[in-house]
């Protein structure tokens, strides 16, 4: 089987509006598989009005509740008749799930009507994700218990690094478990300083300040207060430091609250909302000298990978899973997860003479892996996937 060839479909319980790292996965899964073969997504109808005809792949749309998290939808594929058939007329030879729950439990369970294996990724600290939700521990475990054996259905299991393996396996998953790395789309743009004015104007970035990043989801646990406290010390410290915050979420209000009440400097701290222009963002990670992103949640941040194309490194919690795509000061940073720790880390990093540069140069060079060497290693494992499955069920007849 050539596997350029090969056609899959992918599922996932969230998609465009909404960006996060398991989203530009599928995405760019789904657009690369189908310049040479076929890959199509499955995903449940948005609770806002969204147009997917720019996309380069068929997205079907599967029936959805709303969920008490507003800009989250609940998927229900089992109830939707119309979902098989157009599964059935596309003569699929796998499919990947990219979530444990509504999308991905339909996927294992219809693969299996179809013949044909199911590819499961582990993406996301679930565990953490209940207790967030709910409060609740005993909630958490009932949830992780199902997903285990959810992931025991699937014919493969993924994970994004080496460290959500072992979150898996925390929960009590014992199989074999594959990497697959995450990439990015960004590379250096042939008009840097073009790009980086354009962020400047638009943001009011002054030139000659350090200037600090963090891309992301705004929840809690993405460690922001962190980011604030350490940043109320360097703010306290020094009047050479901005914060510039990327994002939007559901705890967006709660901590714009918190950082208003830590009296910051005016301008030094900016929150500027969800920047859907790639070249806008661009732009602005080439005006920054430091990701700051101590997320101790996130598995394999595609934040760290896109800035590091723009020759950014990235400061992350040491032992972390996110902090296992970088070496110490080769090409990227780490500090223990407390304020103190890190504020001496931003001290360092900017105080030790031409440290910044040369971790750059290793964060351009080891960290930024593009999707389109990523996309091709994935090709290659689902063809070796399928002829285990065929192999397997040929012997079982």
């Amino acid at each position: 089987m050539d596997p350029k060839k090969i056609r899959s479909a992918q599922f996932n319980d969230t998609y465009f509006p909404i960006v996060d790292g398991v989203v530009q996965t599928v995405h760019n899964y789904a657009e690369l598989m189908n310049q040479t073969g076929y890959s199509c997504v499955v995903t449940p109808r948005p609770m806002t009005e969204f147009d997917d005809s720019d996309k380069s792949y068929e997205v079907y749309r599967t029936g959805s509740l709303k969920f008490p998290i507003a800009e989250y939808s609940i998927p229900t594929p089992k109830l939707d008749a119309k979902v098989r058939r157009f599964l059935r007329n596309r003569d699929l030879d796998i499919l990947h799930a990219h979530s444990p729950f509504m999308e991905g439990t339909f996927a294992s369970s219809y693969a299996k009507r179809l013949g044909i294996p199911c590819v499961a990724t582990f993406h996301s600290k679930y565990y953490d994700d209940v207790i967030h939700i709910t409060g609740s521990k005993a909630i958490a475990k009932i949830v992780t218990a199902k997903i285990v054996r959810f992931y025991k259905s699937v014919d493969s299991v993924w994970a994004c690094s080496a460290g959500t393996a072992d979150t898996l396996r925390s929960y009590g998953y014992r199989g074999e478990i594959t990497v697959m790395d995450n990439g990015t789309t960004y590379t250096m743009p042939s008009n840097p300083d073009v790009l980086r004015e354009k962020a400047g104007a638009a943001f009011k970035i002054p030139a000659d300040k350090h200037i600090i990043l963090f891309v992301g989801h705004q929840i809690w646990h993405k460690n922001l207060k962190l980011v604030l406290d350490t940043f109320k010390l360097l703010d306290y410290h020094s009047d050479d430091y901005r914060l510039f915050i990327v994002g939007n979420g559901y705890d967006a209000e709660e901590i714009r609250k918190y950082a208003d009440k830590q009296d910051f400097k005016d301008g030094h701290v900016n929150f500027v909302g969800r920047i859907s222009d790639r070249e806008v963002l661009q732009g602005l990670y080439l005006s920054a000298d430091l990701l700051f992103f101590p997320s101790v949640y996130d598995n394999s941040p595609l934040v760290v990978r896109e800035a590091a194309s723009m020759g950014v490194p990235s400061l992350l919690t040491e032992g972390s899973n996110a902090a296992e795509a970088i070496e110490k000061n080769v090409s990227g940073f780490t500090a223990a997860e407390n304020k103190v720790a890190m504020f001496h880390e931003i001290l360092h990093i900017f105080g030790t003479k031409g440290l910044l540069e040369t971790v750059s140069a290793g964060a351009q060079r080891d960290v930024a892996k593009t999707w389109k060497e990523i996309v091709p290693l994935v090709q290659e494992k689902y063809a070796e996937v399928i002829e285990k499955y065929q192999f397997r069920h040929r012997n079982d007849r």
